[in-house]
């Protein structure tokens, strides 16, 4: 799988986003904007940047205030009825061009390294997402995305466990489990209110 860092900054008045692998777009226009992020790659890939935040806030602020609060308390808005875009902060961005349905996700790479400071460079952020890949990997965890670690860990690990149900539990087990619990005053057995 193969990492791509971005980074933002503001020049000349502009938006600039930067890309590891070298290519930039520097504009205005927030439909350049999206639509660079969008463009594809012939090979699977993760696209992270450092802090998710502080890359977005130049581009978000082109949307205006009333769809960034709507952003903001919905993690989801649509812009000129094209752009379908969602934000959980901190964790993971989605754009998606709903013409064509393309589709990409753009996550942060500090929730994985928080002992550290911020990258001096767009170098050193593609660096250090191709160092968490090749970790992941060699814990024989490959994951499609990186919206966290629990995240991480649910997609390689758990999805792949055949983990009983409680549906799978027989009712006299349910009964037995239910005697043997100690009844503190802690424990919750019946929730509201009742007479």
């Amino acid at each position: 799988m193969r990492i791509i860092a971005y980074r933002t900054q503001t020049v000349d008045d502009k938006v600039l986003i930067e890309e590891g692998t070298e290519d930039s777009r520097h504009s205005n226009d927030l439909r350049q904007l999206l639509a660079f992020l969008l463009e594809p790659f012939e090979e699977r890939h993760i696209k992270v940047c450092w802090e998710l935040d502080v890359m977005l806030a130049p581009i978000l602020k082109l949307l205006g205030k009333a769809l960034c609060v709507k952003l903001h308390e919905n993690h989801q808005c649509r812009w000129m009825g094209m752009f379908d875009l969602f934000y959980i902060p901190g964790k993971v961005f989605n754009v998606t061009y709903i013409p064509r349905k393309d589709k990409t996700s753009l996550y942060e790479l500090a929730q994985f390294f928080p002992e550290l400071d911020e990258p001096e460079d767009l170098a050193e952020v593609q660096m250090l997402g191709d160092k968490l890949m090749l970790e992941l990997k060699m814990m024989g965890l490959e994951p499609s995305k990186l919206t966290s670690p629990v995240a991480v860990y649910e997609e390689c690990v758990m999805r792949s466990l055949d983990l009983p149900k409680l549906s799978n539990m027989p009712r006299e087990v349910a009964e037995f489990a239910y005697r043997c619990s100690g009844r503190l005053w802690i424990e919750a057995h019946q929730l509201g209110y009742w007479e």
